[in-house]
């Protein structure tokens, strides 16, 4: 089968491998569509660990079930998202439903090959079954970007009537409008550097702020004025994965509210308060992280997106093939993602 590898740091090559054979408990996905995006190029440069190389990535997976053998398996041809997350299924984290924080987990197309080849391997507890007619491109959205959103929003407790500030509105930033939306919050304020975003977001939120000239402490003031919010947001998402927009989120919060950091912010960084004690501590405001997903988190997701409650198109970048994810790669390092994700198109034809 045809398969990228990342063979080194910074290296990706194509390649012909053997197909991988199925073991028990786990199923033979033929790969349809992938997606390519800021995570694959902090991947390659090696912020995480691989277990070992050559490596497959892509945990982003839509495909075709070729081959299982659980009786509650989708039978072969059948169109299913996989679930990358694979706790070890017996710790104490695990029997909680918590397997993306499992000491001992593994991840598809991160430890574990994953959806950047013709065929990949994925527990066959990890697949969800789709329609034979879902849009595969927007699907793909439905492999990381919906569920990390859905267990984010869950994990923070979003509920009906809160109030939201989510700073940056790129793929994720603009799934969790859509998704706290959903879950009932009632005044949402998205904020970002690019204008084009949030013109993409603005339906889905009560009011969008353009942050780029900002400090944090006037970005706090701009998103309060434009969402009616005098005394500060219940929730604050951080979703850009910059140093300045862990501060902004945690300044727009009420006394007691919670800011869920979800951005990855590449090299060492450091949240800047002018009094520690007047601006987190005595407001008793809560700093809670998120990575990965749950399988639960899929279920809610899909059936999210399935009743029409999520638009996931704006989400959706290029179409690119698996030849041409390492200049891709390349591309979105010098130019960024424009908030979308490039869809990578490995079996779609």
């Amino acid at each position: 089968m045809r398969a990228l590898l990342m063979v080194g740091e910074g290296r990706l090559e194509m390649d012909d491998i053997a197909v991988p054979e199925v073991r028990e408990g786990w199923a033979r996905v033929r790969t349809v569509a992938s997606a390519a995006g800021l995570f694959h190029t902090q991947m390659v440069k090696g912020m995480l660990d691989t277990g070992g190389l050559p490596r497959i990535l892509g945990h982003e997976i839509i495909g075709e079930i070729v081959e299982a053998h659980s009786p509650a398996s989708p039978p072969p041809g059948t169109l299913v998202v996989a679930d990358a997350v694979i706790g070890c299924g017996v710790c104490e984290w695990c029997i909680r439903g918590e397997d993306s924080i499992c000491p001992w987990m593994h991840h598809l197309g991160i430890d574990i090959d994953g959806g950047f080849a013709e065929y990949v391997l994925a527990p066959e507890a990890n697949i969800f079954p789709l329609p034979s007619d879902i849009n595969v491109q927007e699907a793909v959205m439905l492999s990381s970007a919906v569920p990390a959103t859905v267990h984010a929003v869950s994990k923070v407790g979003v509920d009906a009537g809160m109030r939201v500030a989510v700073s940056g509105v790129g793929s994720i930033g603009f799934a969790v409008c859509q998704v706290a939306k959903a879950f009932g919050a009632t005044t949402i304020v998205a904020a970002d550097v690019s204008d084009a975003q949030l013109e993409a977001v603005a339906p889905w939120v009560d009011a969008t702020v353009n942050v780029s000239s900002m400090t944090p402490t006037e970005a706090d003031a701009a998103m309060r004025e434009a969402g009616g919010v005098e005394h500060g947001f219940d929730v604050g998402f951080e979703t850009a994965g910059q140093a300045p927009s862990v501060d902004t989120t945690i300044k727009v919060l009420r006394p007691g509210g919670s800011a869920m950091m979800m951005g990855i912010v590449d090299g060492r960084t450091a949240i800047d308060f002018e009094s520690y004690l007047a601006e987190f501590v005595r407001r008793e405001v809560s700093f809670v992280t998120t990575f990965g997903f749950t399988r639960k988190d899929f279920l809610i997701g899909n059936a999210l997106y399935l009743g029409g409650r999520l638009d996931v198109s704006p989400l959706v970048g290029p179409t690119v093939g698996l030849d041409e994810v390492p200049a891709t790669l390349d591309y979105i390092v010098e130019h960024g993602t424009g908030g979308k994700r490039y869809v990578v198109d490995v079996g779609m034809g």
